[in-house]
């Protein structure tokens, strides 16, 4: 008995060790715990059965609270995600399917035809007997009668006012460069040496001292002249003694229009006469605005060198040269030369000649 009872409290002592170590280790089930206790013990422990049954509740809670964590856990998350994304998909898709079906249905468009319809017919003319035309041809004069014609009749040719502007009107512009005639077929003259078809006219005269008491004459001479021009001409005056020659402004060719017209006719009343005669310069400066015709005037003798100046100046002869010999025969024969030369001709002017 000695051993047995120095022996319970050891017993006692172990089922309290074993049961600590049942309801700590989560690895121990709670059925095994109960089994390890021997159920004639009970009444030994006294007070602590109680304790030993909340210890075995508090096991069986651990126990169930294991079971639901690790990869069950992630796994039954997994499998409820993916089921309510399927419901979700689901309940997306039924009605997108029912309105891609119900816009598929194209509209049907219907023609109602109202009242009678009726057909239409087409007819082909009869096509022409060429044949029969061609052997039967129409000889008849084909027959034209105005109602009014008269008008025409009353209605006379009426001339072009002259228009002052240079390059305007009838005959305004100069088409000579070109082998055109315009404005008339007006040959212009002087001191009696008439030229057709001459449209770009310098006049190169002599205004020498020697010619003081007959310079009056070439003046009216020179309006008569010019005032003749038509409008499709065009005209230059040069002067010459001793010195640079005198020019008419705006020193070049201008056209025959009355308001050039009487520019010059001022111009010229301020020329007198005085100095030698040398007219190199000014038949040089002649050429050189481009003319179809030159006429030259001078009472004098003049420098022989002049003829091989103007053979080369006027090599092709183009310009043609008119030379007037005025009150003194002593320079006649070279204006003769130069004349016959460059296709031009030669006039002897004197007192008789005056009117």
């Amino acid at each position: 008995m000695g051993q047995a009872d120095g022996m319970k409290p050891e017993s006692t002592g172990e089922r309290a060790g074993a049961a600590e170590t049942h309801v700590g280790d989560p690895g121990v089930d709670g059925a095994a715990a109960e089994r390890q206790v021997p159920a004639g013990e009970s009444d030994d422990m006294g007070h602590g059965s109680s304790g030993d049954q909340t210890n075995r509740s508090a096991a069986h809670a651990g126990s169930a609270a294991i079971q639901l964590s690790g990869p069950r856990v992630v796994a039954t998350w997994i499998v409820s995600i993916a089921a309510h994304a399927l419901l979700f998909l689901v309940m997306f898709l039924v009605p997108w399917l029912s309105h891609i079906s119900a816009d598929n249905e194209l509209p049907i468009p219907t023609v109602e035809l109202v009242g009678e319809v009726e057909t239409a017919s087409f007819s082909m003319s009869a096509l022409p007997d060429f044949t029969e035309q061609a052997s039967s041809p129409n000889t008849d004069p084909m027959k034209f009668s105005p109602d009014r014609f008269d008008r025409l009749a009353g209605l006379a040719a009426h001339e072009k006012p002259d228009i002052s502007i240079i390059g305007i009107g009838a005959g305004g512009g100069d088409f000579s460069k070109f082998g055109l005639k315009g404005g008339g077929d007006a040959a212009p003259s002087f001191f009696g040496q008439r030229v057709q078809g001459a449209r770009r006219i310098v006049y190169v005269v002599d205004r020498s001292g020697s010619m003081t008491d007959t310079f009056g004459y070439v003046r009216d001479e020179l309006k008569r002249s010019i005032s003749k021009l038509r409008r499709s001409q065009k005209f230059h005056v040069i002067f010459f003694s001793s010195g640079l020659p005198v020019e008419n402004p705006p020193r070049r060719l201008v056209s025959a229009i009355q308001a050039q017209k009487q520019q010059f006719f001022s111009f010229l009343d301020t020329i007198y006469s005085e100095g030698g005669t040398h007219p190199d310069q000014a038949m040089v400066r002649a050429f050189e605005v481009d003319p179809d015709l030159v006429y030259f005037l001078t009472d004098g003798e003049f420098n022989p060198s002049l003829l091989d100046k103007l053979d080369k100046i006027n090599r092709n002869r183009s310009v043609r040269i008119f030379t007037i010999a005025y009150f003194d025969r002593r320079g006649a024969e070279l204006l003769e030369k130069i004349a016959r030369e460059h296709r031009g001709e030669f006039t002897f002017v004197g007192e008789d000649d005056i009117p």
